[in-house]
């Protein structure tokens, strides 16, 4: 059972009660006779170690009862301490793993609007984008519906339009690596979400290795294209929800 300083005071609390009542009803403990604030006293002295010697223990349960309060004082501050330290430390981990997954969760949001504004441009070369368009078709719905009759038109033009086709290929990179980083950093102990993570990085790899001069790897770079943009796979379909932000948000 995980302690929390809450508990470890409690238990603190506890051993001086318990204590106290020993050495108000077990008989010839302390060195006079004494009310029960005074053998509460006589415990609180003992577990912090202060020791005054105004009360003492005289028979040896009376000693062994001293000498165990003490040394349970002394655990106890000790486990109340490495407590509070390790509440502070999980509280600034879990802040610093929030704003990692924020972090990522922006960079993908720009790394589709920016694959998009570059789709858009290789569906129609030589024509203007609507600059609110990418921002419209970063929602997986409105990206299938719009680009399903253009997706040919795109693979067409992807080898000969070569700028384009460098800044997704470089976009890919880019994001690959904002991956890889939040894996580093939030160290993610839920196994379903790493294997999800570490599968689109191999994902994201892939893409890039793929040759867009020859037909068979173009062919296979829009395929695995679409399946990340269109939230879809091959053993499901298409998702209703982004599985990847569904994945940051479960690290």
């Amino acid at each position: 059972m995980k302690m929390s300083p809450v508990k470890v005071f409690i238990a603190y609390i506890l051993v001086i009660a318990v204590c106290a009542a020993l050495y108000f009803f077990l008989p010839d403990v302390l060195n006079r006779k004494v009310t029960f604030g005074d053998s509460l006293y006589f415990s609180v002295v003992t577990i912090t170690t202060l020791g005054y010697g105004d009360l003492s223990p005289i028979s040896d349960v009376g000693k062994a009862i001293a000498a165990i309060e003490a040394l349970m004082g002394v655990l106890l501050i000790g486990m109340f301490l490495q407590t509070v330290s390790n509440q502070l430390l999980e509280k600034e981990e879990r802040k610093r793993i929030e704003a990692a997954k924020d972090n990522l969760k922006a960079q993908y949001n720009a790394w589709r609007h920016d694959i998009i504004y570059s789709l858009l441009f290789l569906a129609e070369p030589g024509k203007g984008v609507d600059a609110e368009l990418p921002d419209r078709l970063t929602d997986a719905d409105m990206f299938r519906e719009y680009f399903r009759e253009r997706w040919n038109a795109i693979a067409n033009n992807i080898s000969s339009e070569s700028y384009y086709s460098n800044e997704i290929v470089h976009g890919l990179e880019a994001f690959q690596h904002h991956i890889e980083t939040f894996l580093t950093v939030s160290r993610i102990s839920n196994s379903q979400v790493l294997k999800q993570l570490t599968r689109y990085v191999n994902h994201l790899r892939n893409l890039r290795r793929r040759n867009l001069d020859e037909h068979d790897d173009q062919k296979g770079f829009m395929r695995d294209l679409w399946s990340i943009l269109a939230q879809w796979d091959y053993s499901s379909g298409y998702h209703k929800k982004d599985i990847l932000l569904e994945a940051i948000d479960s690290a």
